[in-house]
């Protein structure tokens, strides 16, 4: 698996050069992490590949307003072969791989915006 990384051409994009847009961002995404990783895991344990699917459609973007557009795009990966069909068992490695990926990119954000507090 790659290393998850900030993408800072996306964050200029988005956000300029504004840190205190990109601290509230992130430390929204911060605050509500725990709650994130709760549903996902719920969602997935529960074997409702539809649930799964909503869960990840509406959290996914959420990855690009971050600068993580390769953590995005995981989400996107998974939604769709949660509609390929079969059961959540057949999807074990890829979710754990996804999971993988959202708690290095609590890492990254949790740096990141400690940088920025210092920044200001």
């Amino acid at each position: 698996m790659k290393t998850i990384q900030i993408d800072r051409e996306v964050l200029s994009t988005l956000y300029g050069g504004c840190h205190e847009s990109m601290n509230e961002v992130f430390t929204e995404f911060l605050r509500g992490y725990s709650e994130l990783k709760q549903n996902l895991f719920a969602a997935f344990d529960s074997g409702n590949l539809s649930s799964l699917k909503r869960l990840l459609h509406f959290h996914g973007p959420s990855f690009m307003y971050l600068g993580i557009p390769l953590v995005a795009g995981m989400f996107k990966d998974m939604e769709l072969k949660c509609s390929l069909g079969g059961n959540h068992f057949s999807l074990s490695a890829d979710f754990k791989r996804l999971m993988g990926a959202v708690e290095e990119s609590w890492l990254q954000v949790a740096d990141e915006t400690d940088c920025l507090k210092k920044a200001v």
